[in-house]
């Protein structure tokens, strides 16, 4: 179960209203890919590797952290850079050893990656931010 104190993120979202809009948002995104990086870094240990072929795109190598605001709402996910688009720069049968198939049981490596580390990222970001506003 996750816990997040109320009050402490009371204080942060009024800091927050009170720092320049960019200040802020670049506060909250440094804060939560630092959050973020071991769930990639477990995601990409967990990967599944195919080295049948020399050339081939690999799960691993195209593991990435991503960033995005909508509205007021930060968005920070580990994914496969291109998702599931079939085409030969990207990996796209990582879906398949994620959620299984009828032939090919499911291999999940993203999912537990977020589950393991759920409570770090929040505490992460949490801290980050008190170091980046509070000085």
């Amino acid at each position: 179960m996750l816990t997040v104190n109320k009050a402490d993120l009371e204080a942060l979202n009024q800091r927050l209203k009170e720092l320049s809009t960019k200040a802020g948002k670049t506060a909250v995104r440094q804060s939560a890919r630092k959050a973020m990086a071991p769930v990639r870094a477990q995601v990409q240990a967990n990967a599944p590797e195919d080295l049948t072929e020399p050339d081939a795109v690999r799960i691993k190598a195209s593991t990435a952290l991503f960033t995005n605001w909508k509205g007021n709402t930060l968005y920070a996910r580990v994914g496969i850079k291109g998702g599931g688009r079939k085409n030969p720069d990207t990996p796209f049968y990582f879906r398949m050893h994620e959620f299984g198939t009828k032939s090919l049981p499911a291999r999940p490596f993203m999912a537990p990656a977020l589950e393991s580390n759920a409570q770090d990222v929040l505490d992460t970001v949490a801290e980050e931010l008190r170091k980046r506003i509070f000085g």
